[in-house]
């Protein structure tokens, strides 16, 4: 059964299938919904459709090993051995919920196209393309003469002011934010961002269909966010980001030691330069210059130099095998 049906929700499209696009995707697919993913190039949408495949693999291996890996760290935190009967239990509550071809009628699920005139019988549309409102707005603008006038068309942008790009639209009482994290298959939050005209029917809509779908680990927990350049995660990300370069530019402790202190000391799972490798350079980038151009000020006065420099040597990240850590 389709989750969101009975919040008029049975369809939904997906603009730009990149790194989130192709997991926002997935995510819309293992939940039981025909998704139409589009892309510009058919290099583009074969990526796609492997980036698809490689995470239902994923997904596939990680439910068949999850018993085993409980039992395993059950032990070594209880340092305990557990009973054979002890370890049936909690294989018989773990056993795995997909096999082979539950992840193949997934991937069914996922309809590639290179033209946006598909769209015109989604329920609704997430758009994932490329982090510039100019970009934004062109999309926009043609969904809103393609899709069905009730269909509701959302943005994941990580910064952009959504009554901005709800301008470049005819009903922008139907146009919101969802702003999903990378990565979403693992991630449960969900942004949820009305903007100036977002009608309250959206909203409601829209919260509710995001608390009924999951993602690889959980429910998703989606919530409201005011309209504002970086909504909630990012405005708090960006400021820790912005010290920890700032110390390291200042010699106060190398990269790896302050990596090393955030996780050992302040129990995050990933240093301040491991998750920007994650999140991407150039991602952070963009979201530092849509706040800073939104704001009249600069958010990041200190490290957007050593971003800027990053960016145009090609160091990304993790998706480029270098940014500030190098990558097999």
């Amino acid at each position: 059964m389709v989750v969101g049906m009975s919040l008029g929700i049975k369809k939904v499209g997906v603009v730009g299938a990149g790194v989130m696009g192709s997991q926002i995707a997935e995510i819309m697919a293992l939940n039981g919904f025909e998704v139409k993913v589009a892309e510009q190039t058919e290099e583009l949408k074969q990526r796609a459709l492997s980036n698809i495949r490689k995470i239902l693999n994923e997904l596939l291996e990680y439910q068949k090993t999850r018993a085993d890996r409980e039992i395993k760290r059950a032990e070594q935190t209880l340092g305990i051995q557990l009973s054979e009967d002890q370890k049936a239990l909690v294989r018989e509550k773990l056993k795995p919920q997909f096999d082979e071809a539950a992840i193949e009628q997934i991937y069914q699920r996922i309809h590639p196209t290179l033209n946006l005139e598909d769209f015109n019988d989604v329920d609704l549309v997430i758009e994932s393309v490329f982090e510039e409102l100019g970009v934004k707005k062109e999309v926009f603008k043609k969904l809103d003469g393609i899709a069905p006038p009730h269909a509701i068309l959302a943005s994941n942008t990580s910064s952009i002011l959504i009554s901005e790009i709800a301008s470049a639209t005819k009903r922008p009482d139907k146009v919101i934010g969802i702003h999903f994290f990378n990565p979403p298959t693992l991630l449960p939050l969900i942004e949820v961002i009305p903007g100036l005209e977002t009608s309250r029917e959206t909203v409601d809509t829209v919260m509710n269909f995001c608390r009924s779908i999951k993602n690889h680990r959980s429910n998703m927990q989606p919530i409201i966010v005011k309209d504002i350049p970086g909504f909630l995660v990012n405005r708090i990300l960006l400021a820790m980001l912005n010290e920890a370069f700032a110390l390291y530019e200042e010699g106060v402790a190398s990269m790896e030691d302050i990596d090393l202190a955030m996780k050992s000391g302040a129990g995050m799972p990933m240093g301040p330069f491991e998750l920007a490798d994650l999140i991407g350079i150039d991602v952070l980038y963009h979201i530092d210059q849509s706040i800073k151009s939104l704001q009249g000020g600069n958010t990041m006065p200190k490290p957007v130099h050593i971003l800027r420099k990053m960016v145009a040597a090609g160091r990304l990240g993790r998706k480029s095998k270098r940014g500030f850590y190098e990558y097999q």
